[in-house]
Parts: structure tokens; C-alpha cells; sequence
């Protein structure tokens, strides 16, 4: 009942878990809102402590992916699919039974599957398993781990199939443009694939840090300074989105903090980015800067992170940064540190996505990522109108966009 409390609360439309041990497949996709248009969010491959962990991810991912479309003016839903990294032992032997669940809740919704995609889906899996492309029989061990996560994600696409659309999925933390085009055999509701603009050159996390970047600099602007040259900026996490910001804010004069748990792209920072300086993950929150900009994992800012901040703004790439939020904003408005919402400043992907589905190109895309700059000065407007924390003030602006859609 805790899960149907969870889903009531956040205004979930549907999740539907989908199991089919057979390929390695245990996964939930979560649609939060189609009130705007179809639910448009990636796919998230991930180790996850518990099923529950899991499922709660993609609940928040998934409502953080609604209220980014919509505050970027984007004629998206918000959804998200969670799969679990299910160890390579744990795949069901060869003649064991195949089951095929998929259970959905929500809103009245209704899925159905096509009959011409259940019978391309026993084809699918008894070609596999002759060892005709991608079949089993490959000796060595790289090959074999390759052709499960294909069989893992090709078993996704077919759940993404019968959702006829309600639902497009992408790149997203922990999974690859080869997932994606395993995915495409099965269903066209899906983003990112080869030859697309999305799988080029990083060009989706190139444009999540460009949003960021420009938000980081409107954000400075709000605080009365005009340029980066000298500012101190601390980067946690050096993954495509955080270097690619590093990028940005060395190009434009600023003063590099950097940490990231790989060793090895710390060592690459300081090489690339002259003047910058090393710190532990753990505690760059921590560093005497300008501006701190988580983009690793969720909530890192806590009751107890909040209070060692040393910075006056936060904006960075990272979803869901806040942890026990009203807490953590009310303490950063107290201590007048300017907290830029995550799902404003990181929305350069989603809008990178959703035009390209439309037809845009680069230049195109760049210019409307750019738009996020004017996104954000209405929040901080808003906030100071009202009184309202910036992340409330976030939540209002995206409330007012989903209720004028609705009958």
C-alpha cells in the first residue's frame, strides 16, 4: 500500500513493472504526466540497493522529467525506466519457462499488446537463442556479457511497444547508444539511436551543460556580477555533463574545485584546465567558492551538507538534489544562498531531445538550450515577488503550465 500512498502523492499516472528473467530484464517504467503530450525521459541502467530504492527513483525521476518539459515550454510529459544491473548469474538457464508480467497502475490507464509484436517476440528470442547475429554460443566473456544486455534491452523495447507511444525513452545514466538501437528493433519511441543527433559526439550531455553553464552564469548576473573570470566554481562529478561544464567555465576565466570518485578524470581536469585544483568528493560541497555545482548523483544537499556550504549559489547538473527539501531550502534562503532548481538549469538535454523529434538541427537546439537563461531569471522573478523559496517558486511556474493543459 506504501507504493500506491507514493504514487497518489506525486501524482503519478502509471507504472508498469516488466520481468523477463529469461533476457535479464527487471525493470519499471514509470509515466508521471501526459497531460502536455507523451511522456518524453530516459533510461536509467542501475545498481540499486533494493527494488523499493529502484522504483522510488524512477518515481522522482519521472516527475522531475514532467515539470522540466514544462517549465521549458515543451509539448512533453515527463516518464522514466529504471533497469536494475542484474549480475550475469542470476539470467535463468536455457529451456527454463519465460515469463512475460506486466502489472500497471494508475490512473484508469489501459495497455494493450498487438498480436504482430507477441509473435515477433517469441521469433526474436528463438532466433537468439540458435546463436543467429547475437547468439549465445560466443566464447569469450565480453561477447557473452554484450549479447545479454542486448537481449536485455531488446526485451525492454517490447514493453515500450505495447505502450503505443505514451512513452519515449532515451540515453540516460548508465546506458549506451547500443541499448538504444536494441531498443529501436522493437519500437520507434525511442530517442538517441545510431545516426541520430542525440548519439553524436555526446551532443545530449553537451547540451545539458550548456544549460547549466548559462544558468550558472545567470545566476552570477542575479547576484550582481557580470563575468567569470576569477570565480571560484567547485564541480562535483566529472562524468559527459560535468567536464563538458568544465569546458564552459575554464573557456570563460573561472577558477576550477574539481572532484569526481574516477581518479582518472580528476588527473585529466587538471591537465585540461590550468589553474584547477583537486578536491574529495565527499566534502567539495564544503569548498570556499563562488558557486558549487553538484552534477553526480542525488541529494547531495542535506540537512547536514547544507550547513557546510560555503558558497552563495548552488546550480549545478544533478537531478534531484534535494534532500528532506523543505528543510534544506528553508536553511539556504536563511543563509542567503541562491539555489537554482536542478530541473530549470538541467533541462538542456530534454530540449535537445524534444526538438530533434521535431525536426530541428544544432544551431537550432543550442539557441532554444539558451532559452533556459530566460527560464530561470522568471523563477528567481517569482521568488522574490512572492517570497517563495526558488524551488517552490519552480514548482508554481510548472504547476501553472500542467493546469492550463488539463480540461
Amino acid at each position: 500500500m506504501q507504493l500506491w500512498h507514493e504514487m497518489e502523492r506525486e501524482g503519478m499516472e502509471e507504472l508498469i513493472f516488466c520481468h523477463d528473467p529469461r533476457r535479464g530484464l527487471k525493470a519499471v517504467i514509470a509515466i508521471h504526466s501526459t497531460a502536455l503530450g507523451p511522456a518524453l525521459g530516459g533510461c536509467r541502467y542501475w545498481t540499486y540497493a533494493s527494488e523499493e530504492e529502484a522504483v522510488r527513483d524512477a518515481i522522482k525521476l519521472a516527475k522531475g522529467m514532467t515539470y522540466k518539459s514544462a517549465v521549458s515550454g515543451l509539448p512533453y510529459g515527463g516518464g522514466k525506466a529504471v533497469v536494475w544491473d542484474v549480475p550475469a548469474e542470476l539470467f535463468t538457464h536455457p529451456g527454463e519457462a519465460r515469463p512475460n508480467i506486466h502489472l500497471a497502475f494508475g490512473k484508469g490507464k489501459q495497455n494493450t499488446g498487438h498480436p504482430a509484436n507477441i509473435i515477433k517476440d517469441k521469433e526474436t528470442l528463438d532466433g537468439l537463442d540458435k546463436g543467429s547475429g547475437m547468439g549465445m554460443g560466443m566464447s569469450s566473456t565480453n561477447n557473452l556479457q554484450a549479447c545479454r544486455r542486448a537481449e536485455t534491452f531488446r526485451s525492454l523495447g517490447r514493453y515500450l511497444a505495447r505502450l503505443n507511444g505514451r512513452y519515449v525513452t532515451g540515453l540516460d545514466l548508465g546506458t549506451t547508444v547500443a541499448d538504444m538501437d536494441q531498443i529501436r528493433l522493437e519500437t520507434v519511441h525511442v530517442t538517441d539511436t545510431t545516426g541520430s543527433l542525440g548519439a553524436q559526439d555526446d551532443f545530449t550531455a553537451e547540451m545539458t551543460a550548456y544549460g547549466v553553464y548559462t544558468g550558472i552564469v545567470t545566476s552570477l548576473r542575479h547576484q550582481g556580477i557580470d563575468a567569470l573570470q576569477g570565480i571560484s566554481i567547485a564541480v562535483q562529478g566529472l562524468g559527459k555533463v560535468g567536464y563538458a561544464l568544465c569546458r564552459y567555465l575554464h573557456a570563460a576565466g573561472a577558477r576550477l574545485i574539481v572532484a569526481d570518485v574516477v581518479p582518472e578524470r580528476v588527473q585529466r581536469a587538471l591537465v585540461q584546465f590550468s589553474g584547477a585544483i583537486s578536491a574529495d568528493p565527499a566534502h567539495i560541497h564544503a569548498a570556499d567558492c563562488k558557486v558549487f555545482a553538484p552534477c553526480a548523483l542525488g541529494c547531495v544537499l542535506t540537512p547536514a551538507t547544507v550547513e557546510e556550504l560555503r558558497c552563495s549559489i548552488v546550480a549545478g547538473a544533478a537531478n534531484n538534489q534535494l534532500s528532506h527539501r523543505e528543510l534544506v531550502v528553508r536553511r539556504m534562503q536563511a543563509r542567503g544562498i541562491l539555489y537554482a532548481p536542478d530541473y530549470v538549469l538541467n533541462a538542456g538535454g530534454i530540449i535537445s531531445t524534444a526538438y530533434e523529434l521535431e525536426g530541428a538541427g544544432p544551431d537550432l537546439i543550442r539557441q532554444k538550450v539558451a532559452g533556459i537563461a530566460g527560464t530561470l531569471s522568471k523563477v528567481y522573478t517569482i521568488a522574490e515577488q512572492t517570497a517563495l523559496s526558488t524551488a517552490d517558486a519552480a514548482d508554481q511556474l510548472a504547476e501553472a503550465v500542467l493546469q492550463s493543459a488539463k480540461p
